[in-house]
């Protein structure tokens, strides 16, 4: 399927909100009082990132790779450049 990277990422902000959702309840019924709703906001936002995290890697993979891809088009001199030529290596291993 060549959306799906695409709709796991308009899918990410749902799931993340949920992962914010269920961490604030579980955190303040684990934590009570006023005194720790700092920790309980750096915990929270930081598990959803963690549960957005799967959603998002598909969708900077693909742009990833057609960045590379162009890369490799306009600038095919490098791409010379980091393959070696067969013949100098068996140069090199008769010496």
């Amino acid at each position: 399927m060549r959306n799906l990277p695409t709709i796991l990422l308009v899918l990410s902000f749902p799931a993340g909100a949920i992962g914010y959702a269920l961490t604030v309840q579980v955190l303040t019924a684990v934590l009570p009082g006023t005194s720790n709703d700092v920790i309980i906001l750096l915990v929270a936002l930081f598990v959803a990132g963690l549960v957005m995290l799967p959603f998002l890697i598909p969708f900077f993979d693909r742009k990833a790779k057609q960045d590379l891809a162009t890369y490799r088009t306009e600038h095919p001199e490098t791409e010379q450049a980091a393959a070696p030529d067969d013949s100098t290596a068996d140069q090199d291993e008769s010496q």
